[in-house]
């Protein structure tokens, strides 16, 4: 190297009066001159080889993004699911991590951002293979779209999720919510240019959840399907209030405008709960104006509707007590009037008459068959068919006396009696065994009578007395208390602790209309009461009997 004295001379020397050096061969260049001339040999750079993905060679990131957008399956099982036998990282992760590090164009934030992606995102062994493979599309394309399993995200797409989604049980807002239950989502999202607000997002929601669930399990009094809803759909409106985006404030307030609060005082465990939401405006103040509110408010209904229910039932059980009473009240004095010294010494009466008759017609029967050849054995037989009718009524007259005023037998409805036992084939088979009874009956007494005499005959229609004395005390005999066996029977039936009141009074006092519950209701006051046997009742009564 010579140095030119002349050359400052002659023009060379620069504006800021330094002195510019030439450089001949390979000698080393002195510091602190600024016009140095240098001749060295150029070398073309190697030629980077593509990462092939889905058939398409990709050199660029935004060409892997676009790729990895468009066959996300593909991207995911060629880069973080395949695995050699021996355990070693596969091929398709060797050439992504190769690929990466031969970039150019990084510039020193994209270099530590890609050092931070691979060592602690795509490397990590905890971290599910999508959420990777949207770490490293977040990395290779933050300006684009954020794409999760193949799906856009956006921020109505995340609103969305959270609105319907953890209210469902399948579809795409039902999935995007459980992954964002999952945890890590809301942070691999917010690498993406669109979604930036949420970083920071993910830790909000979880410390929120936590303060929740602490503070839901110390809540006296939560209902069981108000406490279930804390531990599992309570968790994505926590996020939803704490999205920075008008998208979810909507909702919110629409939902919080839907339903007004019940009373303070009315539910215990909402206002406990809000004493401690922290303000309105907080994740849990939220939660308590929409979902803890409609719960509230729904047990609120449930209580004033129950209360009115007790109510009625209250009203219902006061006029059935005071029915009842009235009818056992009825059923008292129409027992007493049954049973008064007057009654009974009628039905002894009747009965006599009665039997008496039946007593009359059997002896015309001895003197028929007796009375034209041994005029004397028809005279005993006659006897003894008065004999058995005493028995008969002395054995059926306890029974008469017990009756009372409720032994009606036909006496003045002798033929509407005949009538219909003439219309009844049963009764007419009967009563035609019974007269062949008696027929027999006064034939083998004539008999015994003439061939073994009056004593030894009478010795043997003695038990035969006995035995129909038995027969009539025991009920043999038509008691004739049709009507009181009737009475009795509803009156046993419609009693308040019986369950005899028909179904479709039951139903009819639940329905919603209030036309239809009166009409159930005053039907089943009926049930209890019109059991007054008057003497306007008894009077028609008796005037049916005459006729």
């Amino acid at each position: 190297m010579t140095r030119d004295s002349e050359s400052r001379k002659d023009g060379l020397t620069g504006r800021d009066g330094v002195t510019g050096n030439v450089f001949h061969g390979p000698a080393p260049f002195q510091l602190g001159d600024r016009n140095v001339q240098i001749n060295h040999i150029h070398q073309a750079a190697p030629r980077r080889r593509p990462l092939v993905l889905a058939g398409t060679a990709v050199t660029t990131r935004e060409e892997l993004a676009a790729v990895i957008r468009g066959d996300w399956t593909a991207a995911r099982r060629q880069f973080f699911e395949g695995a050699a036998a021996t355990g070693a990282p596969s091929d398709g992760w060797l050439g992504l991590l190769t690929w990466l590090r031969e970039l150019d164009g990084l510039t020193a934030e994209d270099l530590t951002a890609q050092i931070e992606l691979i060592d602690h995102r795509l490397r990590d062994p905890l971290l599910p293979a999508d959420l990777k493979l949207l770490h490293l599309l977040g990395w290779l394309d933050p300006a684009g779209e954020a794409v999760w399993r193949g799906t856009p995200v956006t921020v109505e797409s995340l609103s969305e999720a959270l609105r319907i989604g953890r209210l469902g049980e399948s579809g795409p807002e039902w999935q995007l919510y459980r992954d964002l239950c999952e945890g890590g989502l809301l942070d691999a999202l917010s690498r993406f240019t669109a979604l930036s607000a949420l970083r920071g997002t993910q830790r909000a929601w979880d410390e929120a959840w936590d303060s929740w669930r602490r503070l839901a399990a110390e809540v006296p009094g939560l209902p069981p399907e108000a406490r279930e809803w804390a531990e599992s759909g309570a968790r994505g409106l926590l996020l939803a209030a704490l999205l920075p985006y008008p998208e979810s404030t909507t909702w919110l307030r629409a939902a919080r405008e839907h339903v007004a609060p019940p009373p303070t005082g009315e539910i215990e465990w909402y206002d406990w709960l809000r004493a401690r939401d922290g303000g309105s405006d907080t994740p849990v103040g939220w939660l308590m104006a929409t979902d803890f509110t409609a719960y509230a408010a729904a047990q609120a209904e449930q209580r004033r509707r129950q209360a009115a229910v007790d109510r009625q039932n209250q009203r219902m059980t006061t006029v059935l007590d005071h029915a009842s009473a009235l009818r056992d009240r009825q059923w008292a004095d129409y027992e007493r009037r049954r049973l008064t010294p007057t009654a009974r010494l009628g039905a002894v009466v009747r009965a006599m008459l009665w039997l008496g008759a039946w007593g009359l017609t059997t002896i015309p029967v001895a003197w028929i068959m007796w009375g034209w050849a041994q005029p004397d054995i028809a005279l005993t037989l006659s006897w003894y068919l008065v004999a058995l009718t005493l028995a008969a009524y002395a054995g059926g007259l306890p029974r008469v006396l017990r009756l009372g005023a409720a032994y009606q037998p036909p006496l003045r409805r002798v033929r509407e009696w005949a009538d219909g036992a003439r219309a009844d084939p049963g009764r007419v088979r009967r009563g035609l065994i019974r007269a062949g009874v008696v027929v027999g009956a006064v034939l083998i007494l004539g008999v015994l009578l003439h061939d073994v005499g009056v004593i030894a005959t009478t010795v043997l229609v003695v038990p035969l007395l006995a035995v129909v004395f038995h027969f009539a005390r025991i009920g043999a005999l038509h008691d004739w208390a049709d009507e009181h066996q009737e009475r009795l029977r509803d009156y046993q039936s419609r009693r308040a602790d019986s369950g005899g009141i028909p179904q479709n009074i039951v139903r009819d006092v639940r329905s919603p209309s209030a036309r239809v519950r009166a009409d159930a209701y005053q039907a089943f006051i009926r049930q209890f009461i019109g059991l007054d046997h008057s003497g306007q009742d008894e009077d028609r009564d008796n005037g049916r009997r005459d006729r």
